[in-house]
């Protein structure tokens, strides 16, 4: 999901120039692609849940938990973004905003605090090591995001795009490995 999200926001981008605003048909797309990406994020932190040893659990409970609240504001921003935003000609992603500032609650805070939950459920070396550093990397980064929009420099969120953008594809592929050499 995450490699189709940065085709398609390449291509956009590509479009738009650095600019312009990506517009229609590829932001819709970008908004259907983050529709569906948001209950695998939550499929991600309940397989981390069910992974967790008994004394590490409530580290996947509470990721589990903020990713549910990440995937519920993601949804509805989203939802308003591909319905009525667009037939009211409502900008939601232009700062300010208070859509643009749901989002980033749900991306920069909610994951953020999702992935460093996540981080401590994976002791010990190997892929647990790793699996444990790309999460909490990923996760820091996308909450020092947080400070872009409190100070009004959109320029410092974009540390968060990293986090989201970049460090959860990572996260999730060595999570991935790590869960295949599980089953063996």
């Amino acid at each position: 999901m995450g490699a189709a999200y940065v085709l398609v926001a390449g291509f956009g981008i590509f479009r738009a120039g650095l600019d312009d605003p990506i517009v229609d048909p590829t932001l819709a797309v970008m908004e259907a692609l983050t529709l569906v990406s948001a209950p695998l994020i939550i499929a991600l932190m309940a397989s981390i849940y069910e992974t967790a040893s008994r004394d590490r659990r409530v580290f996947g409970a509470m990721a589990l938990v903020f990713a549910g609240v990440m995937a519920g504001l993601i949804s509805a921003v989203h939802f308003v973004a591909l319905t009525s935003g667009r037939q009211t000609d409502f900008a939601v992603l232009e700062w300010p905003s208070t859509l643009y500032a749901v989002e980033l609650l749900a991306w920069d805070f909610f994951l953020g605090l999702s992935l460093l939950c996540a981080a401590p459920v994976f002791v010990g070396s190997g892929i647990r090591a790793l699996s444990r550093w790309s999460l909490a990397v990923a996760g820091a980064l996308s909450l020092i995001g947080v400070v872009g929009p409190i100070v009004g420099d959109m320029a410092l969120q974009r540390i968060g795009i990293l986090g989201y953008g970049i460090g959860l594809p990572i996260a999730a592929l060595v999570l991935s490995r790590f869960f295949r050499q599980d089953e063996d």
